[in-house]
């Protein structure tokens, strides 16, 4: 069932990039009273995800490969959100990543700004405010560790999403356990198949 929103910022922007999502507009198992991230209670919006075949179809689609650290947690990204009659039709967060090695693509600044399919909005009627997260996506976790296989933003937008809302997203440092959640079979192996092929260079990058 949607919730009727009321918002303080408005952003037009690509929520989806590259048209690898789309939304069914209806609400999956995890409801508000059963979940909770950074003290926030949790409203989810099931989407159909374009899901990479592989962890050579998850390269091919990144245009940036990174490792870093959100230096944001998602209560103090900058939100971006979108209504329509008054319900939530996008919302994201801004998170700025600082870069530590970048594998694939060019980065020509230490920072990138992470489009997270994830916002704080509050609800019209309540005043209240919930996190409101697409499918099964996990907000960064602040100064963790991950490697982001990032695809950029359309219409000109200055953000990077993961690939396939959160197939493009993994920690690397144990810092961050809330991707154990994700119960899809496609995202644990071809998240067992990263951290494999990658382990030099996260074993490289350990002590930074």
């Amino acid at each position: 069932m949607k919730k009727r929103i009321c918002f303080t910022t408005i952003a037009a922007i690509a929520v989806f990039s590259a048209g690898l999502v789309t939304v069914n507009n209806t609400t999956n198992s995890l409801s508000q009273s059963t979940e909770n991230v950074e003290g926030l209670t949790v409203t989810r919006t099931e989407v159909s995800i374009i899901a990479p075949k592989d962890v050579e179809d998850l390269i091919a689609k990144s245009d940036i490969i990174a490792i870093g650290k959100p230096a944001q947690a998602i209560a103090e990204s900058k939100p971006l959100i979108q209504s329509d009659g008054g319900y939530v039709t996008e919302a994201i967060s801004q998170t700025e990543f600082k870069v530590q090695r970048v594998l694939k693509g060019a980065s020509y600044s230490n920072t990138l700004l992470i489009g997270q399919q994830a916002a704080i909005v509050a609800d019209r009627d309540t005043a209240k405010t919930f996190l409101q997260v697409f499918d099964d996506y996990q907000p960064l976790v602040k100064n963790a560790k991950y490697i982001l296989f990032l695809k950029k933003g359309l219409n000109g937008s200055q953000l990077y999403f993961p690939v396939g809302v959160y197939y493009g997203k993994f920690n690397i440092d144990g810092t961050d356990q809330a991707e154990n959640k994700i119960e899809n079979s496609d995202f644990k192996l071809i998240r067992k198949d990263v951290i494999e092929r990658f382990k030099e260079i996260i074993n490289q990058t350990s002590a930074s």
